[in-house]
C-alpha cells in the first residue's frame, strides 16, 4: 500500500449535505481519510495509490457533488 495525499480548495462553504457526503467517502475503495483545514477553506484526501490515482480521486469527489478544486 502506498499512501498519497492530495490537497483541495473549497469553492464555497460546505453545507450540511456536503458533510454527509464527506462521511460517505470513507467507504470508497482506496480512500484512506479526509481532513478539513482548520479554517474550512479546503481539505486533504489521503488515498491508497495502488487502488486509485489522482484523476480517480477527483472523479469520486466530483461525483459526490462536493465543491472542490485540486491544488496543483
Amino acid at each position: 500500500m502506498t499512501r498519497v495525499e492530495l490537497q483541495y480548495d473549497l469553492s464555497k462553504p460546505l453545507s450540511d449535505a456536503d458533510y454527509e457526503r464527506l462521511s460517505e467517502l470513507k467507504s470508497v475503495y482506496g480512500v484512506m481519510g479526509i481532513r478539513l483545514r482548520p479554517d474550512a477553506s479546503g481539505m486533504t484526501v489521503e488515498y491508497d495509490a495502488t487502488r486509485l490515482n489522482p484523476d480517480g480521486v477527483d472523479h469520486v469527489l466530483k461525483r459526490s457533488g462536493l465543491p472542490v478544486l485540486r491544488v496543483v
